[in-house]
């Protein structure tokens, strides 16, 4: 059995310049955001940074809430442990018929808008927001720079998957102490959650 420790490491990579959008794929997985109940999809989103309304309404077309689709920026996201998942135009008849406001709505099944109010409000809820396509490489720079909460599970997964990409990185921290790659592992295995913060490098360039 795991013994997991109550502190939330905190990882800072340094990347070289020009390199942060080979990580974004890591937005994926989500990161984890803790709000008061309720909150709306509208106000969680334009509390990130980079995402203003106008970037919310221009290039976000796609939302889903627990796996169904959102039309409605005023949404509410309740219950234990919602799920948000954002993106840009999506391909083919899913991208049509899942696309905010879409005029194919009519053939979804059913939409998270119906069954928001049915979910138990509490006073806390940690939300596990995912960013796909042009959303994660359009703001991931800013997400990972700002530095983000993570599952820890998540970004283990990551570098074993993308371990090519961490033999560039030009330092790594572990609460600002400095650490190998192959720390990693026990280091992420400590604690169910990581705080991330990805830079690069533009002092060399």
């Amino acid at each position: 059995m795991i013994t997991r420790s109550p502190h939330i490491p905190r990882l800072e990579f340094l990347i070289p310049a020009d390199t942060t959008k080979k990580y974004t794929t890591l937005l994926q997985a989500g990161i984890l955001e803790a709000r008061s109940a309720p909150t709306t999809v509208g106000e969680l989103l334009a509390s990130l940074p980079g995402f203003t309304m106008q970037y919310i309404r221009e290039r976000i077309e796609t939302i889903f809430l627990n796996g169904l689709p959102v039309d409605d920026l005023e949404t509410k996201i309740n219950g234990p442990s919602p799920v948000l998942a954002i993106s840009a135009v999506m391909p083919g008849l899913a991208g049509a018929i899942f696309r905010k406001n879409s005029f194919h709505a009519a053939l979804r099944t059913s939409t998270s808008d119906s069954l928001a109010d049915k979910l138990p409000s509490t006073e806390k809820i940690t939300i596990r927001l995912k960013f796909f396509n042009i959303i994660a490489t359009e703001r991931g720079g800013t997400i990972f720079h700002n530095g983000c909460l993570m599952k820890s599970e998540s970004v283990l997964k990551f570098i074993n998957y993308r371990r090519h990409l961490f033999s560039h990185l030009l330092s790594l921290h572990c609460d600002d102490t400095p650490v190998g790659l192959d720390d990693l592992g026990s280091i992420l295995h400590s604690s169910e959650t990581v705080f991330l913060r990805i830079q690069e490098d533009h002092v060399s360039t």
